[in-house]
C-alpha cells in the first residue's frame, strides 16, 4: 500500500516493494495530472520511503512506474489555514478494483475565515464551483468570501432552499443526553432530501463540472451524508465509507469550538452552556451515518435503489460517473 502522512512542513510518502519496483521515478506537482508541470525526487532503487520537507499545498506525488505507466497519490487531508477539515475523497478502492481518482472530489467545514493563501491552494485544486449544504440562517451568520475563478452555490440539505435568513433565536438544552437522539433524527431528515442531491448530482454528472468541494459546518453531518452517497454511487465498500466519515473525529475539538459560535448567534438565553454538552454532536459516529442508510434501505430497500429510485440517478448517469471518477 502507497500512503503518505503529514507532521508540519514534513510530507512522507511509502510503500512496499511491491507497489514501488526499483527504476520507479516519482516526481511532486501540485496538480493530479501526470501531464502537467512537476519536479522529480527520486528514482527508487531499494526505498520505501521519501520525506518531502515542503510548506507547499497542495502536494500530489507522481509515480512513473518502469513501464510507462502513471499512478497519482494525494493527501487524504490537505492543510489549510483558515478551515479544517478539508480532506480529498481519491484513493478509495471499490468492489471491482478500481480506485477513486485523486483530486477531483473534496469535502470541507465552512470556508468563512479560508486565508489568501487557501484561496490560492483552491485554485490550484482547480476545484469548479463549491456546494454549500448549510441553511440560509447559516449562510448569512457566517457567509463564504467571493473566490474570483469558484462559482458557489447554495444547495442545502435539510432544511428548504427559501427559508428565511434572518437567524431565528431558539432554547438550547443544556443536557448532553438530548443530544445523541437529536442527531440521529437529523440523519433521517438528511435521507429525506432528496432534491437537493438531485440537484447536485446533476451538476456533477450531467454538467461533468469536476474538481468539486462540498461543506456544511464542520463538515461532518450533511458532509458526511452527501459524501458517503457519492462514494456509494462509485461501490467503494461500506466499511471504506464508514471510516472515511469516523476521520472527522481528528477534529472533533474545532468543531465544538464552531458550535461555540453557532450558540451564540442562535440561543435564546443569555446562560452559559458547557460546550462539552455538545460532545456527541461534534463526534462522527457511524451509527448516525447508519441511520442515514437504515431511513434509505426502509423505504427503498437499499442504499443503492435509493440512489436510483429515490434520488434518479439511472444505471447510465451512474456508468459515466464511474467512468469520470476511477481509474485503474
Amino acid at each position: 500500500m502507497i500512503q503518505t502522512n503529514r507532521h508540519g512542513n514534513q510530507l512522507t510518502l511509502t510503500w512496499s516493494p511491491t507497489d514501488i519496483l526499483a527504476g520507479t521515478i516519482i516526481f511532486q506537482s501540485n496538480t493530479a495530472s501526470p501531464t502537467s508541470s512537476k519536479k522529480q525526487l527520486l528514482v527508487v532503487d531499494q526505498e520505501t520511503k521519501l520525506v518531502l520537507v515542503t510548506d507547499d499545498t497542495p502536494v500530489f506525488f507522481i509515480i512513473q512506474h518502469p513501464d510507462g505507466t502513471h499512478t497519482t497519490i494525494g493527501e487524504r487531508t490537505i492543510p489549510l489555514e483558515g478551515c479544517f477539515n478539508f480532506r480529498d475523497l481519491g484513493g478509495y478502492v471499490n468492489t471491482a478494483g478500481k480506485t477513486v481518482k485523486w483530486g477531483k472530489l473534496y469535502r470541507s467545514s465552512l470556508l468563512t475565515n479560508i486565508t489568501e493563501k487557501d484561496k490560492d491552494t483552491l485554485e490550484k485544486l482547480g476545484v469548479s464551483w463549491i456546494c454549500d449544504l448549510r441553511s440560509t440562517s447559516e449562510i448569512a451568520a457566517k457567509p463564504t468570501p467571493a473566490l474570483a475563478h469558484i462559482k458557489n452555490r447554495h444547495i442545502p440539505i435539510g432544511t428548504a432552499k427559501n427559508e428565511s435568513t434572518e437567524s431565528q433565536k431558539i432554547d438550547i438544552p443544556d443536557d448532553h443526553r438530548v443530544y445523541e437522539p437529536l442527531m440521529g433524527e437529523s440523519y433521517r431528515v438528511f435521507a429525506q432530501s432528496k432534491d437537493g442531491f438531485r440537484e447536485i448530482f446533476n451538476d456533477i454528472i450531467e454538467k461533468e463540472e469536476v474538481p468539486f468541494l462540498f461543506h456544511c459546518t464542520a463538515g461532518k453531518d450533511r458532509t458526511g451524508v452527501l459524501g458517503a452517497l457519492l462514494l456509494k454511487l462509485l461501490d467503494i465498500p461500506e466499511n471504506t465509507i464508514l471510516a472515511d466519515y469516523e476521520l472527522t473525529n481528528q477534529y472533533a475539538d474545532n468543531i465544538l469550538g464552531e458550535m461555540q459560535g453557532l450558540v451564540n448567534a442562535f440561543s435564546n438565553s443569555e446562560k452559559k452552556i458547557d460546550l462539552e454538552n455538545f460532545r456527541p454532536m461534534a463526534e462522527a459516529r457511524p451509527a448516525y451515518l447508519e441511520i442515514a442508510f437504515d431511513e434509505m434501505q426502509k423505504e427503498y430497500g437499499s442504499v443503492d435503489a435509493y440512489l436510483e429510485k429515490g434520488i434518479g440517478i439511472t444505471p447510465s448517469e451512474k456508468a459515466k460517473f464511474q467512468t469520470m471518477m476511477l481509474e485503474g
